[in-house]
């Protein structure tokens, strides 16, 4: 009877796996920092991994080599990094893919980045993606952009470490600049498809494809969504009624977190479509306020939820045009 009831499991869990495993791709990554030189590029990879649509990796902490190319002294510059999470959307994806990223544009004469952009645009992170599809290796080329699957998105969260900030002075970014990213497509930045968040402890961006990603500011800054923090100490999750409410076209959302970890605020229209990302990115205990611009929707009702680890919150909100 006993190993009867042991072999029922197994085939359950082997069905179950392949029933609700069969649609989930897997992404195998390669993290590289990349130098270039008189007679060509030279890389070396820092990290390497798997997941699945619908989770991440974590940029690790690493010591750069000196040799047989110094990229120590890339390390300021690497340090500002760490901590920075790659999430990819469920659903995002149609095939299993490799994914190459490169920590590029370096400056072989200091320990920064190379300006970008038609207005020499200073960087505080830059990013090149190479993805190649399984089980046939289809390369989509370096210079095209890989679009995922209609709604769904990629997203980077790198933290406000000391690191971060020790970084922004070097390149002389102030800490109360704006920051942003965009994609470089040919010879300039652009703000299609990719938006920006700005919390007090990390900046994020979601994007609807992969190719050439930078962070900086100036002309690099097209769109984006600041999150300010309130004063002071919350002793619970609060997710409070946006206000006003009624609202054209913006309203603010006031929240509560007692711990710190990754946070989510969401639009969702009545049919339970996601809208919209106000925040998603790690954030540090504290009350918080994001603004919501429904410039561009319908009037009608729509739903917006606060999820952390611990806590789920969702309220109704009216757009009144």
């Amino acid at each position: 009877m006993r190993k009867t009831i042991i072999i029922i499991i197994v085939a359950l869990l082997f069905f179950a796996n392949n029933i609700f495993g069969q649609d989930t791709n897997k992404v195998e990554y390669r993290l590289f920092m990349e130098q270039s030189l008189q007679f060509g590029t030279f890389d070396t990879r820092i990290d390497s991994g798997a997941f699945y649509e619908g989770g991440s990796f974590i940029i690790p902490e690493a010591t750069l080599p000196s040799s047989p190319i110094d990229f120590s002294k890339y390390q300021d510059l690497y340090n500002a990094l760490v901590g920075g999470k790659f999430h990819i959307d469920y659903g995002a994806l149609n095939k299993d893919i490799i994914l190459k990223i490169f920590i590029r544009n370096l400056d072989p004469n200091s320990n920064t980045y190379l300006p970008k952009g038609s207005d020499e645009d200073t960087l505080f992170a830059y990013f090149e993606m190479r993805i190649w599809e399984l089980p046939d290796s289809n390369f989509i080329p370096e210079d095209s952009n890989y679009y995922f699957n209609d709604g769904f998105k990629a997203r980077l969260c790198i933290p406000k470490t000391l690191a971060f900030d020790h970084f922004l002075d070097i390149i002389g970014i102030s800490q109360t600049d704006t920051l942003a990213f965009a994609y470089f497509g040919g010879s300039d930045w652009t703000e299609d498809g990719i938006t920006t968040t700005n919390t007090p402890d990390s900046v994020c961006f979601e994007g609807v494809h992969l190719s050439k990603i930078g962070g900086g500011r100036g002309n690099i800054y097209v769109t984006g969504i600041e999150v300010e923090k309130l004063d002071g100490i919350p002793t619970g999750y609060q997710l409070d009624q946006n206000y006003p409410n009624p609202f054209n076209p913006t309203t603010k959302i006031k929240y509560s977190i007692p711990g710190s970890g990754d946070v989510s605020i969401t639009i969702y229209d009545i049919l339970g479509n996601k809208v919209q990302n106000l925040v998603s990115g790690y954030q540090n205990r504290g009350t918080y306020e994001v603004s919501f611009n429904a410039e561009n929707l319908a009037s009608g009702i729509y739903f917006y939820r606060l999820k952390t680890k611990g806590f789920t919150s969702t309220k109704k909100m009216i757009l009144s045009k």
